[in-house]
């Protein structure tokens, strides 16, 4: 016997899907609805010491600030974390689901992309995908961050590219651990 997922869940998964095709330069993205936060994570080719994380996460502090300082809004949530190894950096930007927009993630990924140049990874444009037309596809990942900002989403999800292919799994939820028995 299989269980089927939700509807709801069935079309987040396309949507989701469609958000990281839209947008190669990201190279995850996780959904937290119970935090009702969302978090992208950019890939770096090097390094980046603790001076460079410092002042990228002073400039996308400040980028997202004033982006939503035009809209007359303000952040909740606006956190940058780094995982490094020898060769990459992983940068994770985590935001709040009820201020965050298609349109600032646009500004996101133009920022990386200006910074970083050919150091940002981006994920080749899968075939099927290559003749879509862009302004459905802008259409689709603005749906997409509606789509997580559903308070009916209650499993939280990860989705990342694989080649040419974009992967989504629903994450268990964390159940509290009962004492043992003495």
């Amino acid at each position: 016997m299989y269980a089927h997922l939700p509807l709801e869940n069935a079309d987040t998964v396309s949507l989701v899907c469609a958000l990281l095709v839209r947008f190669p330069e990201v190279a995850s993205l996780r959904a937290l609805p119970a935090d009702g936060t969302v978090q992208l994570t950019f890939a770096i080719k090097g390094r980046l010491d603790k001076a460079a994380q410092a002042v990228l996460a002073e400039t996308v502090a400040d980028h997202v600030g004033g982006f939503l300082m035009l809209g007359k809004d303000e952040a909740s949530t606006l956190k940058l974390d780094v995982e490094t190894d020898r060769s990459m950096a992983f940068v994770h930007v985590t935001r709040d689901l009820d201020s965050f927009t298609k349109d600032e993630l646009e500004m996101l990924v133009a920022l990386f992309a200006q910074r970083f140049g050919d150091g940002l990874v981006r994920n080749p444009v899968p075939d099927d995908m290559a003749d879509a037309d862009p302004a459905v596809n802008d259409e689709i990942a603005a749906y997409a961050i509606e789509a997580l900002r559903d308070p009916t989403q209650s499993k939280s999800l990860v989705g990342f590219r694989e080649e040419k292919r974009v992967l989504v799994y629903f994450l268990k939820s964390r159940k509290k651990a009962k004492a043992a028995r003495r």
